[in-house]
C-alpha cells in the first residue's frame, strides 16, 4: 500500500472514542469540551479534521505544565523498561525536539541521570543552544508511527517524516519506536491511538 494513501485529505470519522477519552479526562476536559461540545450538538461526527483543530486549540491554551505531564506520561511509560536497562544512555547531555507541523507544537527531550525529562525551550537551549536532532511530522504521520501501524522508515523515505541534525542519534531513537509496547500507554490513550490509525489506513484502503 502506497504510504500517500494513508494520508486523506478530507475529513476522516473518528467515532465516539475520542469524544469520550477528552470528556472522561481531568485533563483534556475542561480545555476542550467548550470547543467540542458545538460540534456535538449540531449533531456532527468529531472528524480527523475536528481532532487536529482540537489538539492545535489545546496546544495554544493548554498550560504548558498540564500538556507537559500528558505528553512525559506516556512517553515515560513506553521508555522505562529502556531506561531501565541503560538503553537510552544515548541522549544523556542531547536534546531531541519532536515538531508538530500541524497545529504548531514543540516539544524537547533529554535525560538526566536516570529520568527522561521534558524542557521548555529555555531550558533545552541552556544544555544546548540548538537541539541536536529534529523529528517533523504532521498529526496524522505521528498518529501512524506512535501506533506502530508504519514505521517510521516508511515514514521518512516518503517525506512524511523529517529528522535533521544528529543523523546517528536521530537513527538511536527512530529505531526505539518499533520496540515500543504500546500495551503499557494508558487504556483510554491507547484505544483512541489505535482507532484513529486503523481509520486512517481504512479510509484510504
Amino acid at each position: 500500500m502506497r504510504l500517500t494513501k494513508l494520508m486523506p485529505k478530507k475529513a476522516l470519522l473518528l467515532n465516539t472514542k475520542l469524544t469520550r477519552f477528552i470528556q472522561n479526562s481531568p485533563v483534556l476536559n475542561p480545555v476542550l469540551s467548550p470547543v467540542l461540545q458545538p460540534v456535538l450538538k449540531k449533531g456532527k461526527q468529531v472528524t480527523v479534521e475536528h481532532s487536529a483543530k482540537l489538539l492545535s486549540i489545546a496546544h495554544r491554551i493548554m498550560p504548558s505544565k498540564m500538556e507537559n505531564y500528558f505528553v512525559l506520561h506516556q512517553v515515560k511509560r513506553l521508555s522505562q523498561p529502556f531506561m531501565d536497562e541503560g538503553e537510552i544512555d544515548f541522549l544523556d547531555g542531547k536534546v531531541a525536539e519532536v515538531e508538530i507541523r500541524d497545529i504548531a507544537a514543540k516539544w524537547y527531550f533529554t535525560k538526566i541521570g536516570q529520568q527522561l525529562i521534558m524542557l521548555d525551550l529555555e531550558k533545552a537551549k541552556a544544555i544546548s543552544p540548538e537541539p541536536d536532532v529534529v523529528f517533523s511530522a504532521s498529526v496524522d504521520a505521528l498518529v501512524l508511527m506512535a501506533s506502530q501501524k508504519v514505521d517510521p522508515d516508511t515514514l521518512f523515505f516518503n517525506r512524511k517524516l523529517r529528522i535533521t541534525g544528529d543523523t546517528e542519534l536521530g537513527l538511536e531513537i527512530k529505531n526505539l519506536f518499533d520496540q515500543f509496547d504500546l500495551e503499557l500507554l494508558d487504556k483510554p490513550f491507547r484505544k483512541v491511538l489505535d482507532a484513529w490509525s486503523d481509520e486512517l489506513i481504512t479510509i484510504q484502503s
